[in-house]
């Protein structure tokens, strides 16, 4: 007996999003790619994806019969995941909510704490943490370096349906929690570093992890950021493959000072050439997410009065260098 699963959309094709669409097509599970612009649909009927895992293997997507407008698409749907900016995400949910059923909802997979934007829409909103890292290689090649889970929590403070599990493994590990907000955060803190810090430096996880300076101020924006989720009383949630926050920032409950270098330090080694997305979008001139990293850290400690001042310096780095180009 054919198993029926609720309808799900994908807007936005991106390295998360193709991810995402390489575990539905694996598996075989009916979806729709939503395009906003007629050469976006062009150039997706034209050209299939390139993926490859993990594992090394290749695999190309034709996408021709998942594909539709938009604007032309009658069909209402159970899911929508959307796949864009932070600083795009108000105009992709204001050109979908037509096609959300009256219970459908939203799948906000950004980085940083997307739900705090959108606060009247919380009941039509599932958050999803990303633990991979898929790089674009060329215009329709992707590369996913890693294998990391996909935490979804509704904003309300509910597990999701179960079925997502179904759907996406064994290509995607899928956590359900009712705590999303210890894993966005915990997740906010490394994209902190890795996204952040690293692009204020413009430089790869291996260039910035293996020089002793830009160890010392990942530690420092770490510890700042400690700082703010204590006083949040935020209960971190440490996504798989990750270490904690409340280990590698300095202060209580802090691992010695030479283990956390050695931490960095592996990191650095082990994804030595990689760029990640902050880092990407100034190589290619676009604005960063970094009001929504480092800058929703900012933002927080000033409500709370605490000095972070090394988040800070990141976020000021990165808009000058966006300014410059």
């Amino acid at each position: 007996m054919r198993t029926t699963y609720p309808s799900i959309a994908i807007c936005g094709i991106g390295s998360v999003t193709v991810t995402i669409i390489y575990a539905l097509y694996q598996n075989q599970i009916p979806f729709k790619i939503l395009c906003r612009n007629q050469t976006r649909f062009q150039s997706l009927t034209e050209n299939p994806i390139s993926f490859q895992g993990p594992n090394g293997k290749v695999v190309r997507i034709e996408l021709n019969n998942h594909l539709t407008m938009t604007k032309c698409d009658q069909d209402k749907f159970d899911y929508i995941l959307i796949g864009c900016k932070n600083q795009n995400l108000s105009e992709y949910l204001d050109e979908t909510k037509s096609l959300l059923k009256s219970n459908g909802k939203w799948i906000l997979i950004q980085n940083g704490i997307p739900e705090l934007q959108f606060q009247s829409y919380e009941s039509k909103i599932i958050g999803g943490v990303v633990g991979w890292n898929t790089q674009t290689l060329s215009k329709h090649t992707y590369f996913q370096s890693n294998i990391g889970s996909l935490i979804l929590g509704e904003a309300q403070g509910s597990e999701p349906d179960s079925f997502w599990k179904k759907i996406l493994t064994p290509f995607i590990p899928v956590i359900l929690t009712d705590e999303l907000s210890g894993y966005r955060w915990h997740k906010l803190a490394i994209n902190s570093i890795i996204n952040g810090l690293a692009a204020a430096k413009q430089l790869s996880l291996g260039g910035l992890f293996l020089n002793r300076q830009s160890r010392i101020e990942a530690l420092e924006t770490l510890t700042e950021i400690k700082l703010v989720m204590n006083r949040l009383e935020i209960k971190e949630r440490v996504v798989p493959g990750s270490v904690s926050i409340q280990k590698l920032g300095g202060g209580p409950g802090s691992l010695p000072r030479w283990i956390c270098h050695l931490i960095l330090i592996l990191l650095g080694l082990k994804y030595f050439k990689i760029r990640t997305s902050m880092v990407q979008d100034l190589d290619a001139h676009r604005k960063t997410e970094i009001d929504f990293i480092n800058g929703e850290v900012v933002d927080k400690a000033k409500e709370l009065g605490i000095s972070v001042s090394r988040n800070e310096w990141i976020v000021r780095k990165i808009k000058e260098l966006e300014l410059a180009q």
